[in-house]
């Protein structure tokens, strides 16, 4: 019988354990749950990955030192799309099959980008701590046709974002590595245009790139001073495409106007990162793919790759 570790967090909520049990039983695994707070880290796989023959993970840290030590090891299979904590060509080195379910949480997390952008434009948070302090007063909100919105990374959430944002008559900018086709431009109602003129030009900057070479701290202290218009900075793709401490401080000197903010260099973020306690920033915790339909449709995609990277 194959040994199978579960250590996606979603998958042993309170709310998805007894969903995901039930589906398991028409596979014939050795199934161990290890619940983790967000993700395990290289020491924390050390200890056990030697015994499995496939895992179902989360964002852990599966390196060359980790998987030298997963003997047993045959099948890798990412609940959801990113795949950056995973070093894959080691992986296939070593005869090591990585799945992951593409295009899991496209609609939730185009619908949290929306969301940020709407709150900043509106003044939502300002508004409600005002209230909340006892105050009577109208910050300035702007109608979102207003505004330009820039989209770093135009594949499916980049997409998704543009589709609802046209519906808004706001100017989209979106730039990409990949050349983005003139037909298809025109279909979501927005101009390609280089990084550098986007984030010069755009009053909200969201990210939806991968987390790659060419991504990792996209943003930093040379792209913040380039932003002319002050912008909001959304984020709720993967941390490490933004220089948090550059970030920390764009927002410190007035740089740009306010972050939201879904993921982070260092996840769960630290109790004492000084964004906790930013007024110009909404913070969440890693959860904009929520959707119970999204989940489902990722257990089931997660458990029948598992079947098939073991040999079903």
């Amino acid at each position: 019988m194959k040994k199978v570790l579960i250590t996606a967090p979603y998958m042993f909520r309170e709310s998805e354990r007894s969903k995901v049990e039930e589906m398991l039983k028409a596979h014939e695994f050795d199934t161990t749950f290890h619940p983790v707070l967000e993700r395990m880290n290289e020491a924390d796989l050390l200890k056990v990955i030697s015994d499995y023959h496939g895992v179902i993970c989360g964002d852990d840290q599966f390196n060359a030192r980790v998987l030298d030590e997963a003997r047993n090891l045959k099948t890798i299979v990412k609940w959801g799309t990113g795949i950056d904590s995973i070093d894959v060509v080691e992986a296939n080195k070593r005869g090591i099959s990585v799945y992951r379910s593409e295009n899991a949480f496209t609609y939730p997390v185009a619908d949290t980008t929306l969301s940020y952008i709407l709150a900043f434009c509106r003044s939502m948070p300002a508004n409600d701590s005002l209230m909340k302090n006892g105050q009577w007063d109208k910050p300035q909100g702007f109608s979102l046709f207003e505004k330009t919105v820039g989209i770093v990374g135009f594949g499916d959430i980049g997409k998704a974002v543009a589709k609802r944002l046209k519906a808004f008559d706001c100017e989209i900018l979106v730039n990409d590595i990949v050349a983005i086709d003139e037909s298809i431009a025109n279909e979501y109602g927005v101009k390609s245009v280089s990084f550098d003129e986007l984030i010069a030009q755009s009053d909200f900057i969201t990210m939806h790139t991968d987390l790659n070479p060419t991504s990792r701290y996209l943003l930093n202290q040379n792209s913040f001073n380039k932003m002319v218009k002050r912008p909001f900075i959304i984020n709720t793709s993967r941390g490490g495409v933004i220089n948090e401490a550059d970030l920390v401080a764009a927002l410190n000197f007035g740089l740009i106007s306010g972050a939201a903010l879904d993921v982070y260099e260092v996840e769960p973020l630290p109790v004492d990162s000084p964004l906790r306690s930013m007024k110009n920033t909404i913070l969440a915790s890693h959860n904009s793919n929520s959707s119970p339909t999204c989940w489902m449709k990722v257990h089931e995609n997660s458990i029948r790759m598992l079947q098939l990277g073991l040999g079903g």
